[in-house]
């Protein structure tokens, strides 16, 4: 089974009052757009979902769905800590 560690992890801050939130694999991803966005039913939130559950299935890549998750934090209009390298 593939490893579904982020090659970098994620660094974001949301909530209020400020917090940060490590998103390290697959499932933190998963995790935290339930969490954390729960009521949102953006395309590019419902891409990512979808990105993580291929992933933990082997039809995604990890990297797929670590884009996928970055582009949905992105449009959320979230900061991302941009002292970690977002390629």
């Amino acid at each position: 089974m593939e490893n579904l560690s982020f090659r970098t992890p994620v660094v974001i801050y949301a909530g209020v009052p400020t917090k940060f939130h490590l998103v390290s694999n697959v499932s933190d991803a998963s995790d935290f757009l339930f969490d954390n966005w729960a009521d949102n039913d953006s395309p590019q939130w419902n891409e990512a979902l979808n990105r993580c559950a291929w992933a933990c299935v082997g039809k995604a890549s990890v990297e797929g769905a670590r884009s996928a998750f970055l582009v949905a934090i992105k449009t959320a209009g979230m900061r991302i800590d941009p002292s970690v390298a977002l390629y």
